[in-house]
C-alpha cells in the first residue's frame, strides 16, 4: 500500500502542476498589458506593484477553477476601463473651462470604476453567481483598474473603489431582490 500512496501523491503533484502551469500560460497575455501601463503611467513603480498583484490573483482562480475561473475574463475587462480613463487623463494635466480649471485624473477613476462596478454586477445577474464570483471578479477588476489610479496617488485609488462601489449597487439591489423568497 505505501508504493501505491507513493504514486497517487506523484500523480497528484503533476497533476497539481500541470494545472499552475496552465493558468500561468493563460494569464501571461495580461503581462503585457501591464507592461503598457508601466511604460504610459506617471508612477511606474505602483502601476507594476498592482499588476503583480492583479497577475497572482488571476493565476490562483485560474488554477482553482471552478465559478471562480469565470471571474477572470469579465474582471480585467471591467478593470480595462478605468485603467485607459485614468492612463490617457494623466496625460492631458488639466481642463480648463472658462475661468476654471481642474483635473481629470480623479474625476476619471470615480467614472471609470463606476462603468467597472456597473459592468461587473450586471455580468454577476445575468449568470446569477454566488457570492465568491462576485468577490473574484471585483478583485481582478479593482486590481486592473488601480494599475492605472495608483499613479493619481491615495486619491485615484479610493475615487475607484467609491465609484466601483456606487457602480455594483444596482446590481447587488437586483441581486438581492431576485434571490429573496416570495
Amino acid at each position: 500500500m505505501d508504493s501505491t500512496d507513493r504514486i497517487e501523491r506523484r500523480a497528484r503533484v503533476r497533476y497539481e502542476a500541470t494545472r499552475v502551469r496552465r493558468a500561468l500560460i493563460g494569464f501571461a497575455p495580461v503581462l503585457l498589458v501591464v507592461a503598457i501601463a508601466a511604460l504610459v503611467a506617471k508612477r511606474p513603480s505602483a502601476t507594476v506593484a498592482f499588476g503583480m498583484a492583479m497577475f497572482s490573483v488571476g493565476v490562483v482562480l485560474l488554477w482553482y477553477g471552478r465559478d471562480l475561473k469565470r471571474a477572470v475574463l469579465p474582471g480585467v475587462v471591467a478593470g480595462f476601463v478605468p485603467l485607459v480613463l485614468v492612463l490617457c487623463a494623466s496625460h492631458v494635466n488639466h481642463v480648463c473651462l472658462g475661468d476654471n480649471c481642474m483635473m481629470v485624473c480623479i474625476p476619471a477613476c470615480t467614472v471609470g470604476g463606476i462603468v467597472a462596478g456597473l459592468a461587473v454586477a450586471s455580468v454577476g445577474v445575468r449568470h446569477r453567481s454566488g457570492p465568491s464570483f462576485w468577490f473574484a471578479v471585483s478583485a481582478v477588476a479593482l486590481l486592473t483598474g488601480a494599475m492605472g489610479c495608483a499613479s493619481v496617488g491615495y486619491a485615484g485609488i479610493a475615487g475607484l473603489a467609491l465609484g466601483f462601489g456606487a457602480g455594483m449597487v444596482p446590481g447587488l439591489v437586483r441581486k438581492f431582490l431576485a434571490d429573496r423568497p416570495a
